[in-house]
């Protein structure tokens, strides 16, 4: 007997034979599957990889039919939900470097899911802490600055497309963090 594949894995393929929008299904699981999944190996709560932020951003520039995320970070992309994902990235970063990068848990762990489907009442929080934090470094200014341009108008409960905007923004956002410093 041949196995007949699965409504929505039928539909993924369909679109990706004929370049249409993906199911929107897929996009729904892979934002599910991040904030639920954890990464025991790394330790941490949240599983994102470069693979699940992908999936993301192919869902949403498939369904928009032009290429709203691009494949790097993107400081000229002023959508709400993607500078959200941005700060959160940035806000997590600051944590590590005061903290010396030996914490068990971050933001990421604990707030993640919250921050990515309700930004308005988690960022408050976060930004006051973020400000204890910043206190610790040797470059407050660099931070202050990158949160002060990202902050500009921000507001709103996030939609599931919104939500995958944010953490493809925060998946974006981490990299190029990470990047410069291995480059300096």
């Amino acid at each position: 007997k041949k196995k007949v594949p699965s409504p929505p894995t039928a539909a993924l393929f369909e679109a990706i034979l004929k370049g249409t929008r993906y199911p929107d299904e897929l996009l729904s699981t892979v934002i599910t599957r991040v904030k639920t999944d954890s990464d025991e190996e790394n330790n941490h709560f949240i599983k994102l990889n470069d693979t699940r932020a992908g999936l993301i951003k192919g869902c949403i520039n498939r369904k928009q039919n032009k290429e709203e995320i691009k494949m790097s970070l993107d400081l000229e992309n002023k959508n709400q939900a993607y500078l959200c994902g941005r700060l959160f990235a940035v806000l997590e970063k600051i944590q590590q470097d005061a903290s010396g990068g030996g914490l068990n848990r971050t933001i990421k762990d604990s707030y993640f899911a919250s921050a990515c489907s309700k930004p308005s009442t988690v960022f408050p929080k976060l930004y006051k802490l973020s400000q204890n934090h910043i206190k610790k470094l040797s470059s407050p200014i660099f931070y202050n600055k990158l949160c002060g341009e990202i902050l500009d108008g921000l507001d709103g409960t996030l939609s599931l497309d919104d939500q995958g905007r944010f953490i493809v923004g925060y998946a974006q956002q981490n990299k190029a963090l990470y990047t410069k410093k291995s480059e300096e």
